[in-house]
């Protein structure tokens, strides 16, 4: 009994200084990531992503847009209903796909923020 109470002291005492030790190695991290974000956030890396991000929303957009015009003429119309909505189903493929050409000419165009991709700081 006499070498029990020691032992259970030294460990709490050794659970309370691992935890310590873990919080301030969280800390420490969290200033890490903080400092990298900051340098990020002036980076032309960064910019550049967020502009691909932008373009990549748009080019999903243009294909939602595709698959859901491909999907809207019914079957129970009339003929000429039909024949009305198939010339309008071909309009806006011809418009989607006009947008899509045009924005990757808009992407095909070299960018200056590509030369150098060095963190400022």
């Amino acid at each position: 009994m006499l070498y029990l109470i020691p032992a259970l002291f030294v460990i709490a005492c050794v659970i309370f200084v691992g935890r310590s030790y873990a919080i301030k190695a969280r800390l420490a991290q969290a200033m890490l990531d903080r400092a990298i974000a900051r340098k990020l956030s002036t980076s032309p890396l960064n910019l550049e992503v967020m502009h691909l991000r932008e373009q990549n929303a748009v080019m999903r957009n243009l294909l939602l847009d595709m698959v859901e015009n491909e999907t809207s003429v019914a079957t129970d119309q009339t003929k000429s209903e039909q024949a009305r909505a198939l010339s309008a189903r071909t309009k806006r493929r011809r418009e989607i796909f006009g947008e899509a050409v045009f924005v990757l000419q808009q992407n095909e165009r070299p960018q200056a923020s590509n030369q150098n991709h060095k963190i400022a700081g």
